[in-house]
């Protein structure tokens, strides 16, 4: 009894396993008639560009820029000349008091300096009250208003108690010194004041000057110097 239920279990099981095989068979056919199966990855296929971008063909051109500057460039910085030391630069001597008469007035033109000389009639221990100062042209005009032709700068000089009567002041003055370096010429400052005389030396530049007081006879000296 054993022995004729093994057989037919053995039997059933043959016959399902040949049921199985023919199915994979089937399948296997189906596959090959219908292509690969709905599981399977699609085929490679290479991207389309979009139609609204077009293919890069070349190298694209540089873009081009405006040579026009997008910022104003700030000034450059100057710087203003110093002011020169010789200005501003004065004398006062003398003594306050008395009557002086002009003598004479002169010049001398030196290598390095031009000399003036005031000279008073009247003898003396000292000399009348004086005042030099050095001013700038432009900035300091004279009372008739600014006159270039006598150069940078001027050296005025203030005499007190001095009179020029009988002197011909206006014969001998201005002193035009063409082609000296430092000084332009040597003339009357109008101070409309009967009791002071003034003179004035116009400067080409700024430059040094030095007043001196001698006697016998009494004379008020001024030496303006050039190439210091």
């Amino acid at each position: 009894m054993a022995h004729g239920t093994h057989s037919r279990g053995g039997r059933q099981a043959i016959g399902r396993l040949a049921v199985g095989l023919a199915a994979l068979a089937a399948l296997t056919v189906a596959c090959d008639a219908s292509g690969a199966p709905s599981g399977s990855p699609s085929p490679f296929v290479w991207p389309t560009p979009s139609p609204t971008v077009p293919l890069q063909t070349r190298r694209p051109s540089p873009t081009a820029t405006s040579s026009v500057p997008t910022a104003t460039p700030e000034p450059t910085a100057t710087s203003t000349p110093a002011p020169s030391p010789y200005i501003g630069v004065q004398y006062v001597g003398g003594t306050l008091g008395g009557v002086w008469t002009l003598a004479a007035v002169r010049h001398g033109v030196h290598a390095d300096s031009v000399r003036l000389v005031i000279e008073m009639v009247e003898p003396g221990d000292h000399v009348p009250l004086f005042r030099a100062v050095e001013v700038d042209n432009e900035a300091n005009p004279f009372p008739g208003g600014h006159d270039p032709t006598w150069g940078a700068a001027r050296i005025d000089l203030f005499i007190s108690d001095l009179y020029a009567y009988g002197y011909p002041l206006g014969d001998e003055l201005p002193i035009e010194l063409d082609g000296n370096p430092c000084v332009t010429r040597i003339g009357s400052y109008p101070t409309y004041d009967d009791a002071l005389l003034g003179f004035s030396i116009g400067l080409r530049e700024p430059a040094a000057y030095e007043v001196h007081e001698l006697t016998s006879p009494v004379r008020i000296v001024v030496d303006v110097w050039h190439g210091q």
